[in-house]
């Protein structure tokens, strides 16, 4: 029970990073491959804000998200619009691959590789959840995974917001010729999802610490429960995040965690095999 309810509670972190994920592919059929530096680069944010002792936590955290989802929206325009065009170009893989080595060389050269305390943002208290357990920080992040998940379901079906994103998604050219400007709706949909990336990237920070290299191996499991759940799907994330944490932390209980990350990629193997659209999604349509 240990094992499962703390896999649950993990699943958090990399759901929010999977929605961040899954927002751009749904609105852009792009990705963002530089997202895990994203993490770092609000985590280092929020370092540099330490120094405001007359600003309280949550608002350098809004600070450090706000500056993140800027980024995105540059990012977008800058190294993804230009090498996107048409369904079959993926040079904007490329860029963005890129741009994750300079941000991770830039960050390291500049603050070293060592972790720093954030000093802010921390639960540093313990909780009990079902006789288990568990760490209160990822609890947080949890509970902020599932709000962002609703308000993206939500928001994708009930807002004239979603039904542009879908609109875009759909058919980007059609959309244009409508009066809807796709480019200004991927830059949103990339400044929104970087910012749940710097969310996850400085709440995760308060917990383990600040270094150059803390978002990767939250993006290798990030893009393992988007895969699994389904890209085309916002439940997709939250789903996939639980079952791929809870089945890696049971493996790592039982056999040791080399073998669990080991499971976990089985895992997403096995879903490509099976269902390469993932539990949730569903089989795109392209046009050649």
């Amino acid at each position: 029970m240990d094992a499962v309810i703390s896999g649950l509670v993990l699943g958090g972190l990399f759901t929010l990073v999977g929605q961040s994920i899954v927002l751009t592919f749904v609105t852009t059929r792009t990705i963002n491959f530089a997202s895990g530096e994203f993490l770092a680069v609000a985590a280092f944010i929020g370092l540099g804000l330490g120094s405001w002792t007359w600003l309280p936590g949550p608002g350098k955290i809004v600070i450090a998200v706000l500056a993140v989802g800027v980024l995105g929206a540059l990012t977008y325009r800058f190294l993804v619009v230009p090498f996107s065009h048409g369904e079959h170009d993926t040079r904007w893989l490329l860029s963005t691959v890129g741009l994750s080595y300079v941000l991770v060389n830039l960050l390291t050269n500049a603050y070293g590789a060592n972790p720093q305390r954030l000093g802010f943002g921390r639960i540093s208290e313990p909780k009990t959840l079902l006789g288990a357990n568990i760490n209160a920080q990822a609890l947080l992040i949890t509970v902020l995974a599932i709000i962002v998940t609703l308000v993206l379901v939500a928001g994708s079906k009930w807002t004239s917001s979603g039904l542009l994103m879908r609109a875009v998604a759909e058919d980007a050219e059609t959309a244009s010729l409508m009066g809807v400007s796709p480019r200004r709706v991927g830059a949103y949909a990339y400044a929104g999802a970087s910012a749940l990336a710097g969310l996850a990237g400085v709440l995760w920070a308060a917990e383990v610490g600040v270094s150059s290299h803390l978002g990767l191996p939250i993006l290798v499991s990030a893009f393992a429960v988007a895969v699994i759940g389904g890209l085309t799907s916002f439940w997709g994330p939250l789903v996939g995040g639980a079952i791929y944490a809870v089945v890696v932390q049971i493996a790592s209980y039982e056999i040791g965690s080399l073998w669990g990350s080991i499971i976990g990629l089985l895992l997403v193997i096995g879903v490509l095999v099976v269902r390469p659209e993932g539990l949730l999604g569903r089989r795109m349509e392209a046009k050649l």
